[in-house]
């Protein structure tokens, strides 16, 4: 299988949504076409994307250009010395879109391709992000009674948006009180600076019956999170901001997390997120997917993937992104409630609308001199 074309989308939705997002687009020589996401990083979304048009071009001189060859050609040999989670989440889109292009011509759907199914219902939590910066409590609790309505039986929040910390208890307590204790209500802290005030915060929140507490400080600070841990008595989440092996084995060996949550796309997409899976599984620790991507993409990716993990627990969705993303695809999976349906559809079970992507290509600068600096 040869390639023809690679090409790279950044689509702004910082009008509706707090981010931009990165697509590209995979085309063989036989006219399958694959499509990938890259994680999109605020402030760093064109650097990214010049990883994805980088290793598109990387991609078109493989003679093998199955998602495993990629990995072990190109992936893995930047990797070596050179890991950041901006080049693992453009290698990300990339090995996705292979992925999608393989079973579209096998005409399966992805999670076939990976292994045993175990299910084909995947749970999912809603994510309650602010969307906008000026929303106040009274419209997030709002929200999550209206998802919960909706059908959603597990909703993630972001307490320390309102500090201090007595305005942060506060809001837990009304959104305990609005959505009910058969909800599952999972914090997330959004890495705090100080491990103390993680600890306090997180002493106060024991009386809600959080499902977990995420990120109380920065994953990267393994120690710390490893004694914060031990302190408190509510699962710790941690992973959302780092690649590599290494660093989850880590994690792992310092005891540092109940579960691990990788996003599908940051680490470099399927394969990796089966890896860390496994080693993870080996330690008795559970996987609960990262997926702050599209609703189009990088979730169907995250579906078709949980698909196959023995140790994944539960999804992360973002409701309020489906009618942004209805204007440029379409997602096969059903996803009714809290739950997502993986059906029949090859592949990914993802169309994107071509003609409403067209105007979002990506270019490379034209003024950026390409001469090496020695």
């Amino acid at each position: 299988m040869a390639i023809r074309k690679v090409s790279t989308y950044l689509v702004d939705a910082t009008e509706e949504l707090p981010k931009k997002f990165i697509f590209c687009r995979v085309e063989t020589d036989d006219g399958t076409v694959g499509w990938g996401e890259a994680y999109a990083i605020p402030c760093r979304e064109r650097g990214i994307a010049e990883f994805v048009k980088g290793l598109g071009d990387m991609l078109l001189s493989l003679d093998d250009t199955s998602p495993q060859s990629f990995r072990n050609n190109v992936k893995d040999w930047y990797d070596n010395g050179h890991l950041s989670i901006d080049f693992s989440s453009a290698a990300g889109a990339i090995e996705i879109a292979l992925w999608d292009i393989r079973g579209k011509q096998e005409g399966k759907p992805l999670c076939e391709l990976l292994g045993p199914v175990l299910t084909r219902s995947i749970p999912l939590y809603a994510n309650m992000e602010s969307r906008k910066p000026d929303e106040s409590i009274d419209q997030l609790v709002e929200r999550c009674i209206a998802i919960k309505q909706h059908g959603f039986d597990a909703v993630k929040i972001y307490p320390m948006e309102h500090e201090p910390l007595d305005n942060a208890i506060e809001f837990v307590r009304r959104v305990r009180q609005a959505i009910g204790n058969e909800t599952h209500l999972l914090l997330d802290f959004w890495a705090l600076e100080s491990p103390d005030d993680a600890l306090q915060a997180a002493h106060e929140f024991a009386q809600f019956n959080p499902f977990w507490l995420e990120e109380p400080i920065a994953g990267e600070r393994i120690n710390e999170m490893a004694k914060i841990r031990r302190k408190v008595n509510m699962p710790i989440v941690t992973g959302e901001r780092q690649s590599g092996l290494h660093h989850f084995r880590s994690v792992l060996d310092n005891e540092a997390a109940d579960i691990l949550n990788p996003d599908i796309i940051g680490v470099g997409g399927v394969q990796d997120m089966i890896e860390i899976s496994r080693l993870a599984e080996s330690y008795g620790v559970s996987i609960s997917p990262h997926c702050w991507n599209s609703t189009l993409v990088g979730t169907a990716a995250m579906i078709h993937t949980i698909a196959v993990l023995p140790n994944a627990i539960i999804g992360e969705y973002f409701p309020h992104y489906e009618p942004f993303f209805a204007e440029l695809g379409e997602l096969h999976i059903d996803i009714t409630s809290s739950i997502a349906t993986i059906g029949d559809a090859p592949g990914l079970g993802v169309s994107m609308y071509e003609d409403a992507l067209a105007s979002h290509e990506y270019y490379s600068p034209e003024n950026i001199n390409s001469r090496y600096i020695r």
